[in-house]
C-alpha cells in the first residue's frame, strides 16, 4: 500500500501506488514502456531491494502480513514470479531437469505441463537449445508446478506466438478456478480480455486497447533488387542427435528492403536470424551475406556488416551510462563516437544519457541495444522481437527507424510475432512452419489469407488494422 520506488540518483518510477488483488481474481496493471511495471514485479518478488539498490516507501502485504522486508526465498513460498527477463529463470540443464526443480506434489503435474504448454517434444531438449517462446513457456510451467498462492506475471505475452497467447489466456483461467490471485503487468491487453476481472492503468494519459496503430500500405522495394542476403537449401541440427531445425530453406533478401520473419514458437525463426551473422552455421547448404559464405568467416568478423538486435539484452550490457553503451561497440571496432548521439536520438533515450542502463525499463533497454548497433553503422540490421515491451508512442519511433533505414540503402529484417507491425513496415514477409518456408510474399496478401494465418499458427490482424486496410 502507498509503495513508492526510485533508483539511486533518479525520480521517483513508483509513488504512492496501492491496489488489491483478491483470491481467484485476475487483476491486470497497464502502462507503457517505461512506466514502472517491472519495477513494481521486482518490488514484489523481492529483487527490489535484496538484489536491485532502490529506495523504497510503503508497504507490499500478503495475506495481512507486511513482506517488505522479506527475502526473495521467504516470498517463493506464496508468491510465483514471472519476470520479463524470463531467461534469468530457467536453472535447469534440460526441460525436465528445469521442471523438477520446481516441481511441488506429484510429478504426474509435470507431464500435464508438458502436454499443456506444447513442449512434450522438448523435454530432453538442452534449455539453451530452446527459443526464446518456448523458453518463456517453460518458466511458466515451472512456476505452475511451485503451487504458489499469489502470481505475479511481468509482461507474460511477450515472445508468444498467437497459439501460445491463447495458452496463456486458458493459463490464468486455470490458476483463477484453482484460487490464485494473479496480478498481470502488461503494455496492452489483446488476448486477455476474458480472463481479466479488473485494470489499474499506471499512467492516466495511456489508453489501452483503445487505440491501436495504424497500419500503412506495405511500401514497395526502394528501387534496390540485387539480393544482399541468401539462404540457399540451408539445413541445420544443434545436434547429430537431434531432428532439423531448419530444412530445405531457400531465401533471397534484396538490398535496402524490410523484410519480416514470422511463425510459432519453435519454428526456426531465431535459428535463421542467428545464421545471417554467422553465429550458426548451417549443416547443409549454405548462407551468403553480401557475397561472402559465412561457413568460411567468425562471426566476429562479420560484426561489421550484420548488426544483431537480440530480445535479451542485459546479457550484453558492461557499460555504467546509457551514453556509454551505446557507443561500446562503435569504440570497439574504431569507428568513433559520431554516430552514437544521432542514434540515441532516432530511438527517444538521448535524454537518459547518463542513467543507468539497469534504471531503464525492458522497452527501454531493447531501444538503447538497438542503439549501440545503429552506432556501428552495419548494412544489414536484424531485430529480434523488437515490439516486446514497447508502448505506442515506442512502436512509433521503432517504425520511424527501420522506414529510414531502409531508405538510407540499409537492409532490416524483422524476426517477430506482431501481424499489426509487421504490416506497417515490411515490404515482404516469410512464414515459418517446423523449420520450413510455409508462405513467402507480400505481408498484405499473407496475413489477409485467414487460412494461411490459422494453418501457420501466427497472430491474426488486429480488428482495427483489418478495417483500416480492408
Amino acid at each position: 500500500m502507498g509503495l513508492s520506488c526510485r533508483y539511486p540518483d533518479s525520480d521517483w518510477i513508483l509513488k504512492d501506488l496501492s491496489f488489491y488483488v483478491k483470491a481467484g481474481e485476475a487483476l491486470a496493471i497497464v502502462g507503457p514502456s517505461g512506466s514502472g511495471k517491472t519495477t513494481l514485479a521486482h518490488c514484489i518478488s523481492g529483487i527490489i531491494p535484496n538484489r536491485i539498490s532502490a529506495e523504497l516507501r510503503g508497504s507490499i502485504k500478503v495475506d495481512g502480513e507486511d513482506i517488505s522486508g522479506s527475502s526473495i526465498r521467504e516470498r517463493m513460498d506464496s508468491i510465483g514470479i514471472v519476470l520479463q527477463n524470463y531467461e534469468l529463470q530457467i536453472f535447469g540443464l534440460t526441460v525436465e531437469e528445469d521442471l523438477e526443480i520446481s516441481l511441488r506434489g506429484d510429478r504426474g503435474n509435470i507431464e500435464w505441463v508438458l502436454e499443456f504448454f506444447g513442449l512434450e517434444k522438448y523435454r530432453d531438449y538442452y534449455t539453451h537449445e530452446l527459443s526464446g517462446g518456448l523458453k518463456h513457456k517453460l518458466v511458466i510451467a515451472s512456476m505452475m508446478l511451485s503451487d504458489p498462492k499469489y502470481v505475479v506475471m511481468d509482461d507474460p505475452l511477450a515472445n508468444l506466438d498467437w497459439n501460445g497467447r491463447r495458452i496463456i489466456a486458458k493459463t490464468i483461467e486455470l490458476l483463477k478456478r484453482d484460487g490464485k490471485g494473479i496480478v498481470v503487468l502488461t503494455r496492452k491487453l489483446r488476448g486477455l480480455e476474458d480472463v481479466i476481472d479488473r485494470v489499474i492503468h499506471l499512467r492516466q494519459s495511456y489508453e489501452s486497447d483503445g487505440m491501436m496503430r495504424e497500419a500503412k500500405i506495405p511500401r514497395m522495394c526502394n528501387g534496390h533488387y540485387e539480393p544482399i542476403i541468401e539462404f540457399r537449401g540451408v539445413y541445420f541440427k544443434y545436434n547429430k542427435d537431434r531432428d532439423y531445425v531448419l530444412k530445405d530453406i531457400t531465401l533471397s533478401i534484396r538490398k535496402g528492403e524490410v523484410f519480416a520473419i514470422m511463425g510459432p514458437n519453435g519454428s526456426g525463426k531465431t535459428t535463421l536470424m542467428k545464421h545471417i551473422n554467422g553465429l550458426l552455421k548451417p549443416s547443409r547448404g549454405s548462407v551468403i551475406v553480401k557475397g561472402i559464405d559465412t561457413r568460411r568467416v567468425s562471426s566476429a568478423s562479420m560484426s561489421k556488416l550484420v548488426g544483431m538486435v537480440f530480445q535479451d539484452p542485459e546479457r550484453y550490457f558492461v557499460s555504467e551510462t546509457v551514453w556509454d553503451e551505446a557507443a561500446f561497440g562503435a569504440r570497439n571496432l574504431g569507428l568513433g563516437e559520431g554516430n552514437v548521439t544521432e542514434a540515441l536520438r532516432m530511438l527517444g533515450l538521448l535524454d537518459r544519457k547518463d542513467d543507468s542502463p539497469s534504471s531503464l525499463s525492458m522497452g527501454e533497454k531493447i531501444r538503447l541495444y538497438a542503439a549501440s548497433v545503429l552506432a556501428m553503422n552495419p548494412e544489414v540490421i536484424v531485430f529480434d522481437e523488437p515490439t516486446t515491451g514497447q508502448d505506442e508512442e515506442t512502436l512509433r519511433q521503432i517504425r520511424e527507424v527501420i522506414e529510414r533505414l531502409s531508405n538510407s540503402g540499409k537492409t532490416v529484417v524483422i524476426v517477430t510475432h506482431d501481424s499489426d507491425f509487421t504490416l506497417s513496415v515490411a515490404d515482404r514477409l516469410a512464414v515459418l512452419k517446423d523449420g520450413t518456408v510455409y508462405a513467402e510474399g507480400d505481408p498484405l496478401k499473407l496475413l489477409s489469407d485467414d487460412r494461411l494465418v490459422e494453418e501457420a499458427g501466427i497472430e491474426p490482424l488486429s480488428v482495427e488494422v483489418r478495417a483500416n486496410v480492408s
